[in-house]
């Protein structure tokens, strides 16, 4: 059965990696809908690389903007080394086109209608499109279980204080989905960074599929790449999302338990998540076959043939 979806995005190289990866997926995947947020570039420019994505992947899902700052309205940062001023590394999408604003006609409750029509949710940036919708229609998302990259546990982010940047952004917006009866499903930094991309694997994927889509995938990379290396080491590159992504694609590879957890909202530690005695709130990724997921990524990006090529000739 192929699985519905909505996607929430701050759209930068590895929100583009997941993208390209969930439209290729066809049999298992259908991309319905999906709203931008700003996180790794501006909202308006994470719309419009959104949209160029899933265009150059064949699909054809509307995307809407939605929220430019964090439900606290603090300041946004907007340089995002490891994305570029366009979230692409200067491989970004013209905004030529004018998209629609997810807080007009259909408001914030469009995500409502697709949780009460059971289409799944899947979150690559802060929450902040979420935290709202929870403030119009709480009951419409409880027991939604939405998919959501966030949390930093035993390895920590780079976002101040150690978080994860998507919570870091949004704390609010995260703690109101945990109070909500949501029971979303967390992805942290801890297993996704488990999974680890290289240039090399990118630009022999590229060669093999040629598309324009995995070359500009593979130009907008490496930027990503090289301030991967600094910060956290190794050869490659941690596709978060497009790890969480894999996790609807073939959720056999994931293993889940069930937490509660609670959110930092102010001070020094602020965005942290931590987890707390009570009544579970969430579900919390433990556990991930870390080569079939890289294979899995590799081969929606790239197709199954382009991805024996990679391991044929490596």
């Amino acid at each position: 059965m192929v699985l519905r979806v909505h996607i929430d995005t701050d759209c930068g190289v590895d929100d583009a990696l997941a993208l390209a990866l969930l439209a290729r997926a066809r049999q298992a995947v259908e991309v319905v809908s999906l709203s931008a947020v700003f996180g790794n570039t501006y909202v308006d420019q994470a719309a419009a690389n959104a949209r160029g994505v899933l265009r150059l992947a064949g699909c054809g899902a509307e995307v809407y903007i939605g929220a430019g700052a964090g439900l606290a309205k603090r300041r946004v940062e907007r340089m995002r080394p490891a994305h570029g001023v366009d979230g692409l590394n200067g491989a970004g999408f013209s905004q030529r086109w004018k998209l629609p604003e997810l807080d007009r006609g259909h408001s914030t409750n469009f995500l409502a209608f697709a949780a009460r029509r059971k289409i799944s949710g899947l979150f690559l940036g802060p929450l902040t499109n979420l935290g709202k919708g929870l403030l119009e229609d709480p009951v419409a998302f409880r027991g939604w279980r939405p998919t959501i990259v966030a949390g930093a546990f035993a390895v920590e982010g780079k976002a101040k204080g150690g978080a994860d940047f998507n919570t870091w952004s949004d704390p609010e917006a995260l703690q109101r989905t945990l109070e909500a009866g949501t029971m979303p499903r967390l992805m942290p930094l801890d297993v996704t960074h488990q999974v680890e991309v290289t240039a090399e694997d990118l630009a022999k994927g590229a060669v093999c599929c040629g598309s324009p889509l995995s070359q500009r995938l593979t130009k907008a990379a490496g930027g990503y790449i090289a301030f991967h290396r600094q910060v956290w080491g190794g050869e490659g590159c941690r596709p978060h999302d497009a790890v969480a992504a894999a996790s609807l694609v073939a959720p056999e590879l994931f293993t889940f338990e069930p937490v509660r957890l609670r959110v930092i909202v102010d001070g020094d530690r602020l965005g942290r998540v931590e987890r707390i005695d009570g009544a579970p709130n969430a579900e919390i990724c433990t556990a991930v076959d870390v080569a079939a997921v890289k294979r899995l990524i590799l081969g929606g990006l790239f197709g199954w043939s382009a991805v024996e090529a990679v391991h044929m000739e490596a």
